[in-house]
């Protein structure tokens, strides 16, 4: 039922589309143009006529560090700034499952997590990137492995990757298979799939000679003395500069309510800059994580690993990520052969505008 407020607001977007260009649809059902031919008002009175508007927007958290933005974004007040009604949900789910049935609206995932179900149809749209870095490939300290190629040179082929076979880690251990040697191919190891927890014990039990998981637990294995790591999204230089997480927001959603989506990403990339800014923020940022149940362990670790990634990707960061991820797994065979690399960016991909006050 409209209000009083929400059909004095709907007249005012009529007048609005009168004079200004319509927002255009692409074929995917993305937007093409923003709103920045809009005058605040104008931006104002179109917010206010999305269904979302003034609803409760459910925004899904997994309470990992890689994720910081999302929690720091709601407890800092920068939703609230944007005019946002949003509270953090935490569930059993995969982001991307929860999203494809409903239980949030938006979420962040990792590009070698979400890109595969996108081409299989499922309907996430990526709005804006979280931050650089996320996973290591490790072996233990003591080992003589340096390298995926030093390793198949010694016939060690055993690889544990956390998760499952096709899975995040998988998906980018073949990249970091590709990136080091030509003339190394993925299908020249042994994947084994492991819960995360378990990937330690695999590599003291020699059921594999090397692993692939997140920074968040690699770090304090690090810290231990008892791995070493042998490549990082966060140092290596082919990735160094590339955008790891992202966030996705259902399409249905992003469609029905364009400028409150786009709310919602610029909400999420100033909290990510904001963590980035200074060291005395970071240590806010964690202690606000920690004081909130968002993260278990120590402010120091918590730290740590902020300081390992840069923080508060940009559009242009962001779609140079994804068309490298597109191009490099239709390469490896993770994404089918005839996946058209332009049109499945123009599906997936929703550059906003992330600086408007």
């Amino acid at each position: 039922m409209f209000t009083s407020k929400r059909i004095a607001a709907l007249l005012a977007l009529i007048i609005v589309i009168a004079m200004t260009a319509p927002l255009a649809l692409a074929d995917t059902g993305t937007l093409e143009t923003g709103f920045s031919h809009l005058s605040d008002e104008d931006y104002q009175a179109q917010f206010e006529t999305e269904d979302a508007f003034g609803e409760l927007i459910r925004i899904g958290y997994d309470g990992g560090l890689c994720q910081a933005a999302i929690p720091i974004a709601q407890e800092k007040g920068f939703f609230a700034a944007e005019g946002l009604n949003t509270a953090l949900t935490r569930g059993g789910d995969s982001a991307r499952d929860a999203l494809v049935g409903g239980k949030i609206d938006t979420s962040a995932g990792m590009i070698a997590e979400w890109l595969k179900a996108v081409t299989n149809g499922v309907d996430i749209v990526f709005t804006v990137g979280l931050h650089t870095g996320c996973a290591s490939v490790i072996t233990l300290a003591d080992a003589d492995i340096s390298s995926f190629a030093d390793a198949k040179e010694k016939n060690i082929t055993n690889v544990g990757i956390a998760g499952a076979i096709g899975g995040t880690y998988h998906n980018i251990a073949y990249r970091f298979v590709a990136h080091e040697n030509a003339d190394l191919k993925a299908v020249d190891f042994n994947w084994k799939a492991f819960d995360a927890a378990n990937l330690l014990l695999a590599l003291q039990n020699k059921d594999v000679d090397i692993a692939v998981l997140s920074d968040q637990l690699a770090q304090g294995w690090v810290d231990e003395g008892l791995v070493k790591r042998i490549h990082s999204l966060s140092t290596d230089p082919d990735f160094i500069a590339e955008s790891c997480c992202v966030m996705g927001i259902q399409g249905d959603f992003l469609r029905a309510n364009p400028i409150t989506s786009e709310k919602i990403a610029r909400a999420v990339y100033k909290a990510a800059l904001w963590i980035g800014e200074s060291q005395a923020n970071k240590e806010e940022a964690a202690q606000i994580l920690l004081d909130n149940g968002h993260i278990s362990g120590t402010i120091d670790y918590a730290l740590k690993l902020m300081n390992y990634y840069t923080w508060g990707v940009g559009n242009e960061l962001a779609a140079k990520s994804l068309e490298d991820a597109v191009i490099e797994y239709k390469e490896l065979g993770v994404l089918a052969p005839d996946v058209d690399a332009d049109e499945l960016q123009s599906q997936i991909w929703q550059a906003f505008d992330l600086e408007r006050e």
